[in-house]
């Protein structure tokens, strides 16, 4: 892992973290009045074929870089699109932190491990949009517990029981389709319960046919300290019903030593508008540069809608390979139902 260790300074400090934010916060759109020619452009080539003057003037346009621009700005509104409706079906928890509306979106399964054996699996993700004050602020509340023995009432009981839920207000500073800026305050039910604030800032750079998302959090507990997180998110589509997606993602605590780095590579295919999977390969490597609990996955994923609009059926074998058991092939199966309301995707007609 020779990338990580020369870019922790880097991407791992207070005033890179606020840097990020701020930029994200006062940097002005630069490609709207690109877009919307763009669009202009487009419906006036569509109605009749090209005469020979035509076709000389549109080998002027190739030349001209502003033109370039105009194609770069709509190829990249395409794949927006593209990564947002993949997103939406397949429940990415991006989703979660970067809408404005309400958002509900609520987990219970079964999984299977050769070595720890069958677990319940449960996660709420709540974002409560108050739109009398402009949507602007959110009741956000997250919680996931894992039972060992799912058919033991008791034991199922104390596992929600030892959940470290976080509850929190949350205030959007700034939200446009290239940026976003949300501030939280808030309080993690632990034990014991411990005050945090976290700022969480989001800017998509624009390119012909990828796009890139930069995403930057810091937070700091009461008891847990500060914690910082970056990532990188290059999506691309591939033909029409394929999408790849690469994640760098690396996190620093301040109670822990080292950092996290973590990598994932995905390849999403649309089978119809009901049905879908997701091919997946993830590394991560904790308390890097000494890290000795390094585990890699590959995983394969089929997600179905049931019915309607909002409940979902997901089902995700996979292997693990563990540094702690000399990476050693270890199978695993979840099975999910998630039900996932969309206050936003409901108005869409």
């Amino acid at each position: 892992m020779p990338f990580f260790p020369k870019t922790i300074v880097f991407f791992h400090n207070i005033p890179f973290s606020i840097l990020f934010l701020l930029t994200v916060f006062w940097v002005e759109p630069v490609h709207s009045e690109q877009e919307s020619s763009g669009a202009v452009e487009q419906k006036q080539s569509e109605p009749s074929p090209l005469s020979d003057s035509e076709k000389r003037g549109w080998m002027n346009r190739l030349s001209d870089p502003g033109q370039w621009d105009i194609w770069q700005g709509s190829a990249s509104t395409g794949m927006l699109d593209a990564a947002d409706r993949v997103d939406s079906f397949f429940g990415d928890e991006r989703l979660d932190d970067e809408n404005r509306y309400t958002r509900l979106r609520l987990g219970m399964g079964l999984g299977w491990h050769k070595n720890d054996g069958a677990s319940l699996l449960t996660e709420v993700r709540l974002r409560l949009s108050l739109p009398q004050l402009k949507n602007r602020f959110q009741i956000v509340v997250d919680d996931s517990f894992e039972a060992d023995e799912p058919d033991k009432g008791s034991v199922i009981a104390e596992a929600a029981k030892d959940s470290e839920p976080d509850a929190a207000l949350r205030y959007i500073l700034k939200h446009d389709e290239r940026r976003r800026l949300t501030s939280d305050l808030g309080v993690r039910l632990s034990s014991p319960s411990q005050v945090f604030g976290r700022l969480r800032g989001r800017i998509i750079l624009p390119f012909p046919i990828w796009e890139l998302r930069l995403s930057q959090s810091a937070a700091w507990f009461t008891d847990d300290g500060v914690t910082e997180t970056s990532e990188l998110r290059w999506s691309r589509l591939l033909w029409t019903d394929w999408l790849f997606r690469a994640i760098s993602r690396v996190t620093w605590e301040e109670n822990n030593n080292g950092v996290t780095p973590a990598q994932s590579f995905s390849l999403f295919r649309e089978l119809t508008t009901h049905r879908g999977y997701r091919l997946g390969a993830s590394g991560e490597w904790p308390e890097t540069p000494h890290a000795h609990e390094a585990k890699y996955t590959t995983e394969f994923t089929y997600r179905q809608l049931l019915h309607s609009r909002w409940l979902f059926l997901e089902i995700t074998p996979g292997l693990e390979f563990p540094q702690q058991r000399d990476y050693e092939c270890t199978p695993y199966i979840n099975f999910k139902i998630e039900i996932v309301f969309d206050e936003d995707r409901e108005k869409t007609p």
